[in-house]
């Protein structure tokens, strides 16, 4: 017999191409998502999946999900700036291209962004990201899977170190 831990995966809906896929997959494992989007968006009730609408705003998603996020919830965003945020409160954070933030990597991130901001600000232009594809798709699936797998315990499975 398999259980779930009290985990959640929080959705940051400007971003989410595989909103669907990732929400079966969740429920699968018996996973609440919490999908946190702007009263723009149109979002469907549906099983195992809580909404939260905020008022339109450049980071209010982005606030909601800091607010409720706990320690070992996942969050799915493309936002360098709310991963950055969220990964000190013990998250783990997946890109829709199926990369994961990490602290390690996340002060360079925060650095290229702000300076590509700066060069358009200044009126150059910037690369922006390559369409997404069914590569960054599977590697996303495949993460996700991994993730949500290591919520799952087994009642009799010895967690002890040993030695």
């Amino acid at each position: 017999m398999w259980y779930t831990f009290f985990v959640k995966i929080y959705l940051d809906a400007d971003g989410a191409p595989w909103r669907d896929l990732l929400i079966e997959r969740a429920r699968w494992h018996g996973v609440t998502v919490v999908v946190v989007a702007d009263y723009s968006h149109a979002l469907a009730p549906a099983f195992g999946v809580e909404r939260v609408m905020v008022d339109e705003g450049r980071d209010a998603a982005d606030f909601a999900i800091i607010n409720r996020v706990e320690e070992g919830d996942l969050v799915i965003t493309q936002d360098v700036g709310l991963a950055s945020l969220v990964l000190p409160k013990g998250a783990a954070v997946i890109s829709p291209r199926g990369y994961e933030f990490r602290e390690d990597a996340i002060e360079r991130q925060l650095a290229q962004r702000w300076a590509a901001q700066r060069i358009r600000r200044g009126g150059g232009r910037t690369h922006g990201p390559k369409p997404l594809s069914t590569d960054d798709c599977a590697r996303f699936l495949a993460l996700l899977e991994q993730r949500l797998t290591t919520f799952m315990r087994r009642p009799d499975e010895d967690r002890s170190v040993p030695g």
